[in-house]
Order: C-alpha cells, then structure tokens, then sequence
C-alpha cells in the first residue's frame, strides 16, 4: 500500500463519506431488501444468485445484530472502495500515475460504479472487488509471459479471484472466456503455463458448492436466468434494445460511455505497442459481455447494470486516451464527467425524500402512485409504524394472525425488513416459484399456517394488482375489505398502505 498517494486514500474517505449519507438517507431497493434476506438463512447458493453478497450483508450487520439500511449497504461501500484502489493500481499498471488518477475518476463518475454498485447493496457490490482484482492479476500475468517471467504464483491468486468472483455473480464466467480468447487469437502459450490449469482447478473447487447446490434443486438458478434470456420463441424487440443502450448510456455516465468508446475506436488509428497485450485482455473482458447484452436485448427485456462490470474494463482504455490528450483538455473533460454525476445525486435525493406527493398520474385510492420509481425507495419506514399501529390495536381483539400472506418476492421482502422486523408478523410464500423466487423455500424455516388461521395481506397502492390478491383469497374462506392508510411525502399523499385480512386459512392437499 507504500504505492498508493495519500490525496487517492483522502478521496476514497471523502467519496465514501458521501456514499453514507446516501445510504442513510433513502430506502433499500426492491433488490436490495430481496439480498438481505439471503442472509436470514445462509446458504451455498440462492434461487437467484450465487451466495457472496448475503454473507457480506451476515457480517456487515454484524450477525444480523444491526438492523439498519447503512449496515445493509456498508458491504457495497467498503467494496467501492477496495476498488478505486484496484482501479488506481491497474491504471498504474498499465502506463502510469496519472492514468491510474484518470481511471479512478471516472470510475467513481460512473454511477454503475460508485451508486449501482457502489452504494446499493447488489451482487455486483463484492464482485467488482473481485472483477478488478482479476483484470489486475491477468494484465500481470500477460506481461509476465511476454517476458518470460514466472507465473504460478500470479495464477493461483487469479484462480482464487475468478472464483470468488462467480461466487457473487456468474458474470465472472466471462473473464474464463477471455482468458480462451486470449489463449486462441492472440498467444498459444497461455496453454503451456501449468499455472492455467492450476487456477482452473482453483476455480472449479471454490465454485463447486454452487454446482452442488443446482445439482439438488435441477439448476433452477440457470434455468430461471436462461428464461431471462430465452430469445427463440421471441420476435424483435426494438424498445428493449433502445431501453438497454439507454440505460448503458446513463449508468455509466454519458460523458464516461462516449469516453469509453471514443478510447475503443482510437484504438484502431493509433494503437500504443506498449500495452498492446494488456489492451487485449481489456477488450477480451469486456466487448464479449457488452456485445452478448445488446445481442440479446433486441429480443428480450435485459437490464442494463448487467454490462457494467465490462464497461470498467473500457474504462481504462478512456483514461489511456485521456494521457495522451493536453491536459486542459483531459481536465475539462474529467470535470464534466464528475459534474453530471454530482448534478444527478443532487437531484435525485430531493426528489426521493421531499418531492410533494407522486410523480404518477394515477390517483385511483387502491393504485395511487403506481409507476412512480421514486417509491421504490420511499415510505417503508413509516409503513412499519403504520401496520405496527394497526396489529396492536387488533391484539386487543384476540382475533388477528400473525402472518403477512405473499404471493410476489416484492413487497415481500420490504415486508420483511421494514413491517416484520417491528411487528413481530412473518410473511409466508403462496404461490409459484418464479413468482416467489427465494420464498418458495424459506417457508421451510417458518411456522406453518394452521387450518382456520387468520393472516394479513398488505401491499402499498402502487403495487396493488388484484389478481394477486385474488389468488391469496383461494386459499382462505373470506377476506375483509381492505384498511386503506395514507404514506405522506412533503405533506402530501404519496400512496397508499392497503391490509387486507384474510380469514379461515384452508388446508391444502
């Protein structure tokens, strides 16, 4: 660590600084409420996604002792900064100080980078500490073989990385594939290097709980993701392609997109012999990920965080284009990269806590608010207090369940975070298990409903849909009207919180 600056650990700090009072001030995500409950119950592998970022949540809430949104999202933090100093080193690496600076700037302009996965609490959070720390590794590997120097060592820690790596995310299979393309198109002799089948081995032995686990559950894992992408019974789809180029474009930062692939095509008019293996490995990594995305996107809805590992790879292509601009230039250009980025988080925090009511122009009571995104990340808290307020009250009566019935994975798990862990009420899955994903099988850890048991639905107005509503009330003898309570933002009504109680649980055969 002697080689890094003291102004680059100042920076981290400060941008870190940042990022908590982020975190502490505006709602966890649907996805992120979904990963937390990943480590309620710690497995070698989940309905969705490898197991990495619900170990991280175990430990950053301190064995699930810190029940807060910061402890939730301080794994994603300390990841982002763990990987700014990759990101510095590598660009070090690559030529020199200064492309590591430029690097790491637009790194954190970036908002995949520094808030996606930077700040929100996802599986990309820790796999980007392992993506970067395995480009790093194979840029040193690649330079090693050209000269001739030995490589075991470095591939035993790549084959550690890689692994760890998809642990988080099975993203991480992509590095695996460039390191095939490097060794067909541009040097044979990544095949001689035993160091290769070593890592190789590596990998396969930290993944194996994960083969296990698909293994006893018919790889529902690969069979949900391939569903995702399934493009043979499909035709075209030009909005979601528009959507996927899109959300690149915004995710990573417009003025960080068009550097990136304005440090791609320069490429092919002035290509810079000294790195031209380390270039390779930069492009092999990340245009395979990129191009099978935008492929894949003209026939099915993707999503465009799905690409971001592979754009901080072009990353360090736009920071070695930057070097070689003059340094006015290169300043401007930092500077309106970090200016878009600070404008938007400067927008966007009002708008979520203090915009006065909704965005959406539905106001019908049990929809009120639907299609607002800024209530993904609103109102929770105050929907705990609410419902807490509510099953009190009907304690009295001696007549109240201590179930919330569900029947998606969202709210679902909102639920379970922000009205669960206040009322004591559990949530009990209902239905099919790519509606429920992981709560198909956490039922197993929960008491089950008793025949005649009364329970609870609730669901905020602007993701009420009633034929969800009506396949929970099949599977009771009569349902109530609903409690319909107000969510305020700024004074005015936001959305609604509906409860509808379900009673007479039936036994199912």
């Amino acid at each position: 660590m002697k080689t890094i600056p003291t102004k680059l650990w100042l920076f981290i700090i400060a941008v870190s600084l940042l990022k908590v009072i982020i975190a502490s001030s505006i709602a966890l995500g649907n996805d992120e409420v979904y990963y937390w409950t990943y480590a309620l119950n710690l497995e070698w592998n989940y309905f969705d996604h490898p197991p990495f970022v619900g170990w991280l949540i175990r430990i950053t809430t301190v064995n699930l002792q810190i029940h807060h949104q910061l402890a939730v999202r301080f794994g994603a933090i300390a990841s982002s900064a763990i990987g700014t100093l990759i990101v510095f080193k590598t660009g070090k690496l690559l030529l020199n100080n200064r492309v590591g600076w430029y690097a790491v700037l637009l790194y954190t302009s970036s908002f995949y980078c520094c808030i996606i996965a930077g700040t929100f609490i996802l599986p990309d959070s820790p796999q980007m500490v392992f993506w970067l720390w395995s480009i790093y590794l194979l840029i040193k590997i690649t330079r090693s073989i050209n000269k001739s120097l030995p490589t075991l060592n470095l591939w035993c820690w790549f084959g550690f990385a890689t692994g760890l790596c998809i642990m988080c995310k099975v993203h991480g299979l992509f590095i695996w594939f460039a390191v095939l393309l490097l060794a067909l198109l541009t040097n044979r002799n990544f095949f001689l290097q035993k160091g290769l089948y070593i890592a190789m081995f590596i990998s396969l032995i930290m993944v194996s709980p994960v083969i296990i686990w698909n293994l006893q559950h018919h790889f529902i894992t690969y069979t949900y993701h391939s569903d995702r992408v399934n493009f043979f019974h499909s035709g075209i789809n030009l909005l979601a392609f528009a959507r996927e180029i899109a959300g690149e474009i915004f995710y990573n930062n417009p003025v960080v997109f068009f550097m990136a692939w304005a440090g791609l095509f320069g490429l092919f008019r002035q290509k810079n012999q000294r790195i031209k293996s380390e270039i390779n490995v930069l492009l092999f990594c990340a245009l395979p990920l990129i191009g099978t995305l935008i492929f894949l996107s003209v026939f099915r809805d993707t999503l465009p965080h799905w690409s971001g590992p592979a754009y901080t790879c072009l990353i360090f292509l736009s920071a070695v284009k930057l070097e070689s601009f003059p340094a006015p230039k290169a300043k401007f250009i930092i500077i309106a990269s970090l200016g878009f980025f600070l404008i938007v988080i400067a927008t966007a925090l009002p708008l979520i806590n203090f915009y006065k009511g909704t965005f959406s122009p539905n106001k019908d009571t049990m929809h009120f608010g639907k299609g607002d995104p800024t209530l993904d990340l609103y109102g929770w808290k105050e929907t705990g207090k609410i419902v807490d307020s509510v099953y009190r009250s009907e304690q009295l009566s001696g007549n109240t369940g201590h179930t919330m019935i569900i029947t998606k994975w969202f709210p679902a798990a909102h639920l379970d975070f922000y009205v669960g862990t206040q009322t004591g009420l559990n949530t009990y899955g209902i239905g099919e298990i790519y509606d429920l994903h992981q709560y198909y099988w956490s039922n197993r850890f929960k008491q089950k409903l008793a025949t005649g048991e009364n329970a609870y639905y609730i669901v905020p107005s602007n993701l009420y849909d009633e034929k969800d509503l009506d396949f929970a009330k099949k599977h009771f003898k009569n349902c109530s009207a609903p409690l319909i309570l107000p969510i305020l933002r700024n004074g005015s009504l936001c959305k609604n919180i509906l409860i509808f109680k379900l009673k007479g649980y039936k036994k199912q055969y």
